[in-house]
């Protein structure tokens, strides 16, 4: 009677840790899942920053060609950059967006508005020689929309 007693504690016990474990590796489970959402929604990110950046070079590529190609955009209205040859200076903008993938990219060149003391100021006069470039890019992560927006300021002086 003694060793059936001793057989079913070590059933009990075999049950409880097998809970246990089970709870555990699920636990385990779970972390390793939002951290894999984690990372994923960083490299969304990352690859946003990396777009958004490149419509801000191809910006400053065209002024250096020759400062037409951005002063004669139509302001505050949307751009993409599209490649038109083989050359690293073959780039037009095009208005609208540009989709690739998931994400959405476009650009918008605004005037700048210059102060008494010649800084860029919320009020002021128009500074012909200066427009404001904000590069955005839209994506959905983890079903809501982001969006990155970064800006630079061209001049005519290179």
């Amino acid at each position: 009677m003694n060793s059936l007693k001793q057989n079913g504690f070590g059933l009990v016990e075999i049950i409880i840790v097998t809970s246990l474990s089970f709870i555990v590796l699920l636990g385990i489970t779970s972390y390793l899942n939002n951290s894999l959402k984690i990372a994923s929604e960083g490299v969304n990110k990352v690859e946003a920053l990396s777009y958004a950046r490149s419509s801000l070079e191809q910006a400053r590529t065209l002024r250096d060609v020759d400062w037409s190609n951005i002063s004669g955009l139509t302001l505050d209205s949307n751009y993409y950059f599209d490649e038109v040859g083989s050359s690293p200076d073959a780039w037009v903008s095009v208005l609208g967006h540009k989709t690739i993938g998931k994400y959405t990219i476009w650009f918008v060149p605004s005037s700048v508005l210059r102060d008494g003391n010649d800084d860029i100021a919320l009020a002021g006069t128009i500074d012909p020689n200066t427009i404001k470039i904000t590069s955005s890019v839209s994506y959905y992560s983890r079903g809501s929309l982001k969006q990155i927006d970064l800006y630079v300021y061209l001049t005519n002086f290179r």
